[in-house]
């Protein structure tokens, strides 16, 4: 099967960004006994997050691509950083972009901010290989959805040379920067 044409440049938002943006409300069920949002939690806002923003702003329905096509990403790794607690009630900024690709994995991140966007909560990354669903393989990103990834990947800076950590570390330096600035 060749790639849908769901990932073409075409189904972007003539607006699109790299880093999408959602705003989300923390709900009291996912908050533990000390009323903050639960680390485990976490996970569930990024994916959710991500998966309304590849949805609104690439115009991509993953669901139905990996039913039609029998094949998508599946997580090979994850790496969070918990700087703030975030509590009950807050409203939080999450902002996601795949910041890697290959010919056979992905790294998408994410930044959990809060409401204007001055703090960093937290940071993920999410590594992904491409397999066929049929198969249980993995396989090379077709050349569409290569392409489509270099017009919405991150360039800011270079995911294969940096770790996460050294990515944190310039992440928190950048925020306090801003946070002075205003």
């Amino acid at each position: 099967m060749s790639a849908s044409p769901v990932f073409s440049l075409t189904s972007l938002k003539k607006d699109f960004e790299p880093l999408s943006t959602s705003h989300m409300l923390v709900r009291f069920q996912d908050c533990d006994p000390f009323g903050h949002l639960n680390n485990i939690r976490y996970l569930d806002y990024f994916l959710n997050a991500r998966d309304n923003q590849v949805t609104h702003d690439y115009g991509v329905s993953l669901y139905d691509f990996i039913q039609k096509e029998k094949k998508g990403w599946v997580i090979l790794k994850n790496e969070i950083a918990y700087l703030r607690a975030v509590a009950c009630g807050s409203e939080v900024t999450v902002r996601t972009a795949t910041v890697y690709f290959s010919d056979y994995e992905a790294i998408v991140e994410g930044r959990m901010l809060d409401k204007e966007q001055q703090n960093l909560h937290a940071l993920f990354w999410m590594r992904l290989a491409f397999f066929d669903t049929t198969t249980g393989r993995r396989i090379k990103h077709d050349p569409e959805i290569q392409t489509f990834f270099e017009a919405v990947r991150l360039k800011e800076f270079e995911a294969q040379d940096t770790t996460f950590d050294q990515r944190l570390q310039d992440l928190q330096q950048y925020y306090r920067a801003k946070k002075r600035q205003s």
